[in-house]
């Protein structure tokens, strides 16, 4: 069985049982519970997206992962959202998603590298507490955002 197949294991043993899990949670990738709680009512468990409601996280962040402006928009879209047209996977999506700036910047940080390595592949931990707190410092806007996104898709 794969680490992945595990994590998901332990993971969703956790969320079932809800006591007892002091062994499962040492094999949850940091971050899940947060992905889970803030994310995937939207974004779905695992990453999967929803059609016309919220594009696919998992094997398309690996442009943003692989660079300093690629993080950068990523920490910024967790904090800020991000409203405004986009495609991903060949999907147009044209809402916006809500701003999660009240998480603390270690469990955005957590839940960045969650789906960077988990449901992306990173093979490290590519973010960091300090990329959350530039990016609350630097305040952008949606269209901002967008521009970067596009410039870093070219």
């Amino acid at each position: 069985m794969s680490k992945r197949a595990l994590n998901a294991l332990a993971a969703a043993a956790c969320l079932v049982a809800a006591t007892g899990c002091e062994a499962a949670d040492a094999m949850v990738p940091a971050g899940l519970n947060t992905y889970m709680r803030s994310c995937a009512p939207c974004h779905q468990p695992g990453g999967v997206g929803m059609a016309g409601l919220a594009p696919p996280l998992s094997g398309t962040l690996e442009k943003f992962i692989a660079n300093d402006d690629g993080r950068r928009y990523m920490a910024s879209v967790m904090i800020y959202g991000l409203s405004g047209r986009i495609t991903s996977k060949g999907q147009v999506f044209n809402l916006a998603m809500v701003p999660q700036a009240a998480l603390s910047d270690t469990d955005l940080t957590d839940v960045a590298n969650y789906l960077a390595r988990v449901l992306n592949g990173a093979a490290n931990l590519p973010f960091s507490v300090d990329d959350f707190a530039r990016a609350r410092a630097s305040k952008v806007t949606h269209k901002d955002l967008r521009e970067l996104r596009d410039r870093l898709l070219k």
